[in-house]
């Protein structure tokens, strides 16, 4: 059997080995010599320890490395490095681990530097000292060989003990080899009556220590140097280094007392990879604190740490102690510094998962979140499993939620195929969501549907855009009204010159009299626009094909604007409305100027209690309603404020997203707005007052309209301090003040 393996042990070795690595920290101080290696059949990465007669290795080193193989089969535990498969044979020991590099060279590529490297070194001799521990209390061995060429480290940044090529019983006086230097009892025969089963590994983590901070060690008489060790550890690396063997601690004594506050091993870092953990023996109550506050804790987590062990054991926390949502925080954060194919491998099952769950607040985080992790999606994982489990968002009973869902097809569209675009999300959906009971889903469906025409099948967008542009024009709520001539505006590639005239028209300018003036200024500038475009096609019908291009294009990249559609840029704004979920019993006028004709707006839903409404700040200011019981960002989470939808009177008080650079009506305006006049064309004296600069009438209709309620606010300020001097005036000052206040009542609650 040896003579076959001798022949060519490699084919029974299912790794195939790689280059070599470490040389240079390894050199003189193994019998091993390190390669990366992957498995033949399934491509796994593997490290690749070989001792083989054709590099130098002798009979013995032969020997000592079988002996280690035998150690690390039967040695586990997360601080001592993985055995995963070995072959031996009289020439050659191969043995198969999980992927590591040296320590030196681990620490030498280190990016994070200050207080991460610092947690991440800690850490690092944390592991060291509990493998010493085990091995010592528990397996009742000793290491003998511990220094910084026996520790390796995985791909998740743990330190791993490996060079047991001379482990031996605690019972037994076996010869100690300590490189780089022997400790003092090994040449005293004294101080060896003195020793513990503990002292040469003791000894050995603090050469260790020593290394670690201040590279190689190649005199005794540096280690009375301390050199770049931090003073919270130095009274430890001193007890550890100590003359006298007998003095030096048993590593499980070490790791206790460097544990307590203030020891070097009381960090952040430790203290968050020591909880994941134990985290299948944890309360909830302890479990859910602990989520909370992981997002910010990663600050302090080296890269390598927070990909290769944070980030899984988040996943296994999901997967088998049903931690839920909890982990979506710091999975988003960890999943900034991954590749796509990391982030296919690792985070997508697990979001693909929680896309199924019922738990609403799972579904919200997932879809404010998705811009951030959709990039990473293929087509088909979209089509087939992302999609589906979001579609069910479109009927929630919780407005947030639709709300939420409708904003995620901005994102998703550009990969979804068409029978889930155009047949569930527009055909199915849509439809239906124009005439939704909340006026800010009403309203951010239309914006969507706008922003989305590209990717619809050119069918399709002769079916439905107008149909539902048309509808909203006649919405009792402003906002919608205002999205809808938008959304004509930034689609108006999609429609003929036929339907421009014909059916685009008509509908835009009945706006133009519409009870808002914010609504009747984007009517007059659309119009405007319009009426151009039709103006330069009557005098060059040539420009007629130019025009009506994109009608029937199914190409999902959108055209460059013409000099003639300059006017139409921008027309559909980036930003959304921020809708309200608060109850309100009126109903905004619709363009017809009465009270009762739309329908309610703002019904709570009670399914969800995270979700719900809480605090209500009235006053001077705007009503807005916090999404968050408390008004505090849940676990970094930057849940939009929902102001109040309808208004009893005349739907005076929206707000919209202005944020980024938005228009002051709250809609971005950043056209060329300059091009609606046709070049060269004559301005009449009645119309220079009108219209003679565009840029100015712009910006004053704009202000005007800012805040419906500025003159309002004003005069119910002035009364207000009219009031407190009548309650300083006599009696019969007071006496009319009386009569007032009821009315004075009534009209600040018609404001508020």
């Amino acid at each position: 059997m040896w003579g076959l393996f001798s022949k060519d042990p490699s084919k029974e070795f299912p790794y195939e080995i790689q280059e070599q690595v470490g040389q240079v920290q390894l050199a003189n101080k193994t019998v091993w010599q390190l390669h990366n290696g992957k498995h033949k059949s399934t491509g796994e990465s593997v490290s690749v320890f070989s001792c083989d007669s054709k590099d130098g290795a002798s009979d013995v080193q032969l020997d000592i490395a079988r002996s280690a193989v035998k150690r690390l089969k039967t040695l586990k535990h997360p601080c001592i490095l993985t055995f995963i498969a070995s072959v031996e044979s009289d020439k050659v020991v191969l043995l198969a681990t999980e992927p590591v590099v040296p320590l030196i060279e681990s620490l030498e590529s280190l990016e994070d530097r200050g207080p991460k490297r610092n947690f991440y070194i800690a850490w690092g001799l944390f592991q060291v000292t509990r493998g010493l521990s085990f091995m010592i209390n528990d397996a009742k061995l000793k290491h003998n060989n511990i220094h910084s060429s026996s520790v390796f480290v995985n791909n998740g940044g743990d330190w791993k003990i490996s060079g047991l090529e001379y482990v031996s019983s605690v019972d037994q006086d076996s010869p100690i080899k300590v490189i780089p230097l022997d400790p003092p009892e090994k040449k005293d025969p004294s101080k060896r009556q003195l020793s513990t089963p503990w002292s040469a590994d003791t000894w050995g983590l603090g050469c260790l220590i020593w290394e670690v901070f201040n590279g190689p060690l190649r005199s005794m008489d540096n280690l009375g140097t301390l050199g770049d060790i931090p003073k919270d550890l130095c009274p430890a690396y001193k007890e550890c280094v100590g003359a006298n063997p007998k003095k030096r601690p048993n590593p499980k004594d070490l790791l206790e007392k460097m544990k307590r506050s203030p020891g070097y091993f009381k960090n952040e870092l430790i203290d968050v990879l020591v909880f994941l953990e134990e985290i299948q023996f944890k309360e909830d109550a302890d479990k859910n604190r602990f989520f909370s506050s992981l997002a910010a804790q990663l600050d302090s987590c080296p890269d390598i740490v927070a990909r290769g062990k944070i980030l899984p054991q988040l996943i296994n926390a999901f997967e088998f102690s049903n931690a839920g949502s909890a982990i979506l925080g710091p999975v988003f954060k960890i999943g900034k510094s991954l590749n796509t194919q990391e982030y296919q491998e690792r985070v997508v099952p697990c979001l693909v998962k929680l896309f199924s769950s019922n738990d609403r607040n799972a579904r919200f985080k997932l879809l404010s979140q998705i811009e951030t992790f959709v990039e990473h999606l293929n087509n088909k994982i979209v089509n087939d499993q992302v999609f589906p489990k979001i579609e069910s968002g479109f009927l929630d009973s919780e407005p947030l939620i639709r709300e939420k869902t409708v904003i995620a097809m901005i994102h998703l569209a550009p990969k979804l195929n068409y029978s889930n675009l155009d047949e569930i999300v527009i055909l199915k959906h849509f439809t239906r969501l124009v005439r939704d009971e909340q006026g800010g889903i009403r309203t951010n469906t239309v914006v969507c549907l706008g922003k989305i025409a590209r990717y619809l099948h050119p069918k399709t967008r002769q079916q439905v855009l107008l149909a539902c542009f048309s509808r909203s024009l006649k919405d009792p709520f402003p906002p919608s009204r205002i999205a809808a001539i938008n959304a004509i505006a930034a689609t108006q590639q999609y429609y003929t010159v036929q339907e421009t005239g014909g059916r685009v028209l008509p509908l835009i300018s009945s706006s133009v009299i519409d009870p808002e003036k914010s609504v009747r200024d984007q009517g007059f500038k659309v119009l405007r626009g319009f009426i151009n475009k039709l103006e330069k096609v009557s005098e060059d019908p040539s420009l007629k094909e130019e025009m009506e291009k994109e009608v029937g294009s199914t190409s999902p990249v959108a055209a460059a604007a013409a000099g003639w559609a300059n006017w139409a840029v921008g027309a559909v704004t980036a930003k959304f409305y921020k809708s309200s979920i608060a109850p309100n019993p009126g109903a905004a006028s619709g363009p017809g100027g009465s009270s009762g004709g739309g329908s309610k707006e703002g019904t709570p839903q009670p399914e969800a209690p995270v979700l719900t409404p809480a605090k209500v700040t009235t006053g001077s200011d705007r009503k807005t309603v916090s999404t968050e019981s408390s008004g505090k960002q849940e676990e970094g989470w930057n849940i939009d404020e929902w102001n109040d939808t309808d208004k009893g009177d005349a739907g005076k008080g929206w707000e919209v997203d202005e944020k980024d650079g938005g228009g002051e009506d709250g809609w971005e305006d950043d056209g060329d707005w300059g091009e609606l006049e046709v070049a060269g064309a004559k301005k009449t004296a009645a119309t220079d007052n009108f219209s003679s600069d565009w840029g100015n009438f712009e910006t004053n209709t704009t202000s005007r309209s800012h805040d419906p309620f500025s003159e309002i606010r004003r005069e119910d300020e002035r009364k207000k301090n009219e009031d407190k001097k009548a309650e300083r005036q006599k009696a019969i000052e007071a006496k009319r003040s009386a009569k007032k206040g009821p009315m004075k009542l009534g009209a600040k609650k018609m404001i508020d």
